[in-house]
């Protein structure tokens, strides 16, 4: 009160002495009212409005399922609404290449694949390389896996390369990408010995080649499942770094001596760049996320887990499996 009567007897004393003076000071007072609200906006927190979430993949597959069950807790996360869009196309990568466009102001994500990041760039010229992104959070593992028939008599996958060194034609296998096709070169070229994918059209496929006994085993990245539940196949070998939810027992190709693995899991990512402040609000929102009861449900239901990366162990994950695709590829 006592400064609005020093300011008031100010402008009276600049009214008698030089009218200019009273406006050039009106006008610096304008001013300085204008950056003081103008400061106060700029410190509204993070988000102030709705998030976006762009599914690489069509409605209803399981990286659109996972993140609309986590869309309920990432909202009360974030105290915001959160909208979930699918743009399908390139394994991801569609989506992922229209991130690059958009601002990195926390308030557009995509939902993608671990290898549509660590693993794509590496085999075609695309728009879009690991950097290009942050990475915020990380859901499930795919449960890949080698599997044959149970009447092959091989415990695990130390068998098949020993059944491979046996037979002078080597052994065949029902592949799905071109993921499983560098995989297995590298573990042929390591072991000397003669692996032959036998392309298919996806898993479904792969797996009804194994049972039919056209190929010697498949390469699967979880449509197996239920088959290896009810004793059809064997699992000879899990892909990830941690056993496979239900199969614990079967080795992984890191325990067997191979360094190699594939740890897919649904990601999030958003343009590089992110404040700091930001980034820690998102991480700590998917980390929330990742507990709640309906997330867990649905990974559950497709045998992923309930494993999560966030923040900077993601980041050095998804890097350490890019680098390790790169040399297996030279």
């Amino acid at each position: 009160m006592l400064q609005g009567y020093a300011v008031r007897d100010l402008q009276l004393a600049m009214t008698k002495e030089n009218p200019m003076k009273l406006s050039l000071f009106n006008m610096v007072a304008g001013i300085g009212a204008a950056l003081i609200a103008s400061s106060g906006a700029a410190v509204a927190e993070y988000p102030e409005k709705e998030v976006t979430i762009t599914v690489g993949f069509g409605p209803g597959g399981g990286v659109d399922t996972i993140t609309r069950a986590a869309a309920d807790a990432l909202s009360t996360a974030l105290g915001q609404s959160l909208v979930v869009e699918n743009q399908p196309g390139a394994g991801g990568g569609l989506a992922l290449t229209a991130l690059m466009s958009k601002p990195a102001d926390g308030y557009n994500l995509a939902a993608a694949i671990t290898t549509t990041v660590s693993f794509d760039p590496h085999t075609s010229d695309l728009a879009y390389n690991i950097d290009n992104f942050d990475y915020i959070g990380a859901f499930g593992v795919f449960p890949e896996a080698i599997v044959a028939l149970p009447a092959k008599g091989w415990k695990d996958f130390s068998d098949v390369i020993a059944a491979a060194k046996e037979s002078d034609s080597g052994l065949t296998y029902a592949s799905t990408t071109s993921l499983d096709r560098v995989v297995m070169a590298a573990i042929a070229e390591q072991e000397g010995v003669m692996l032959k994918p036998v392309p298919t059209k996806g898993g479904a496929e792969a797996v009804a080649q194994t049972l039919g006994g056209h190929v010697d085993f498949a390469y699967s990245s979880g449509t197996y499942y239920a088959q290896a539940k009810a004793g059809e196949l064997a699992v000879m070998a899990g892909l990830g770094t941690n056993p496979i939810p239900g199969f614990e027992d079967v080795p992984t190709l890191t325990s067997l001596g191979y360094d190699m693995s594939s740890v897919n899991m649904v990601i999030y990512a958003a343009p590089a760049g992110l404040p700091d402040d930001v980034k820690a609000k998102l991480v700590e929102a998917f980390e929330a996320a990742a507990k709640s009861d309906k997330v867990l449900e649905v990974l559950a239901g497709r045998n992923m887990g309930s494993y999560i990366l966030t923040g900077d162990a993601f980041d050095e994950q998804i890097r350490a499996q890019s680098a390790q695709f790169k040399a297996a590829m030279k």
